[in-house]
């Protein structure tokens, strides 16, 4: 394997591990904190929690995107485009 390939996987794998950590640390606050909210909401407009569910994920890809760029940068890794 050449030396640039190396690279490239070495620093696919970083952000993919990145990727997997800050997605498990979110699910488990999304799921802490906002779980039995979405719940009540789901039960009393279905129309506002699909509206409200889809601002989550927006904002959660959104943030995840900056964070992963951030820490990229911070380990001077190449992003993956």
């Amino acid at each position: 394997m050449n030396p640039k390939t190396k690279r490239i996987l070495v620093n696919f794998l970083t952000e993919m591990f990145i990727y997997g950590l800050l997605l498990f640390i979110y699910f488990l606050v999304v799921l802490r904190l906002l779980g039995k909210p979405l719940n009540e909401l789901f039960n009393l407009n279905p129309l506002l929690y699909a509206l409200a569910t889809l601002l989550l994920i927006v904002v959660q890809a959104v943030v995840l995107e900056y964070v992963t760029s951030f820490m990229l940068k911070l380990l001077k890794l190449e992003a993956m485009e």
